[in-house]
């Protein structure tokens, strides 16, 4: 949370005392009228145990509310996570949302490879294994990063989105601020041909078995090489040496927007869809 925003943050929880266990938990960013959760981050949303039952979640949200409404807050914002993530409990609390008067305000589609003993050129089309291949044939190399080079890295990626006319939602300095606030949380990949970086990867472990691909790209002048199929197979790979059982792609929505080709690309390579809901309420 601090990495978002330093003050600001009103933390709610259902604590059993008895058990000395915390039921539910979210955590607001509250400026003036506003109450979000989270503030900067993908996602926020509430977070509580498998044994909690949905009038008593329904109870605590209606508590959180008003805790909120005590301090001047007269609008709610709750970006949920993909679907995927935790399927019964967003099916749940979707429904609770709404019998409380949330409203969706953005529905985003969201793109993850699911993480099994299955080798992933299994997974994905007949074209990706095709360019899977040709990556092979020229010997590309993927390989993990120590944090240090996260500059460099974050550099390429900028300049590869750069080169699209696109830009990243964080700048440099505040992307070294989130990694130097959690270091154990992200992971740097690339892959190479010939010591030249032509694709990399800023990822987060936003669970002890989800992966997620923060940040992206591949150079334009090795477009035709298609590093980044071979980039995501490195990662899957990754993935299924340390127990990860969820690889997030992210979403295929910019500004609002479904991007038809990019989500078509991520369903190639093996991933499911779910949606990923912002809900919105005015107290």
């Amino acid at each position: 949370m601090r990495t978002q925003a330093h003050e600001g943050w009103h933390t709610y929880s259902w604590i059993n005392l008895s058990q000395q266990q915390v039921w539910a938990q979210v955590h607001f960013y509250v400026k003036g009228e506003f109450a979000l959760s989270p503030f900067r981050a993908p996602f926020g949303s509430v977070e509580f145990a498998e044994s909690l039952s949905p009038e008593m979640l329904f109870l605590f949200l209606a508590e959180a509310e008003s805790k909120l409404k005590d301090k001047g807050v007269k609008k709610i914002v709750i970006k949920e996570p993909p679907q995927l993530y935790r399927p019964q409990a967003s099916a749940l609390l979707s429904v609770l949302l709404s019998d409380r008067g949330y409203v969706v305000t953005q529905n985003e589609i969201s793109a993850s490879i699911v993480v099994d003993d299955t080798e992933w050129e299994n997974k994905i089309s007949k074209d990706e294994r095709y360019h899977l291949r040709r990556a092979q044939r020229e010997q590309l190399v993927f390989r993990q990063l120590e944090l240090t080079h996260s500059k460099e890295v974050y550099r390429f990626i900028d300049q590869c989105r750069a080169e699209r006319g696109m830009a990243l939602s964080m700048t440099a300095q505040q992307v070294e601020n989130t990694l130097s606030a959690c270091p154990h949380d992200f992971l740097l990949f690339e892959v190479c041909r010939h010591q030249e970086r032509i694709a990399a990867a800023i990822a987060v472990r936003v669970a002890p078995h989800i992966l997620y691909n923060f940040y992206y790209g591949h150079s334009l002048a090795a477009q035709a090489l298609s590093p980044v199929v071979f980039l995501l197979q490195g990662q899957y790979s990754f993935c299924q040496q340390q127990g990860y059982r969820l690889f997030d792609l992210g979403t295929s929505s910019p500004e609002n927007k479904t991007n038809f080709s990019l989500l078509n690309f991520k369903t190639q390579v093996g991933g499911r869809l779910s949606m990923k809901l912002t809900f919105e309420k005015n107290l």
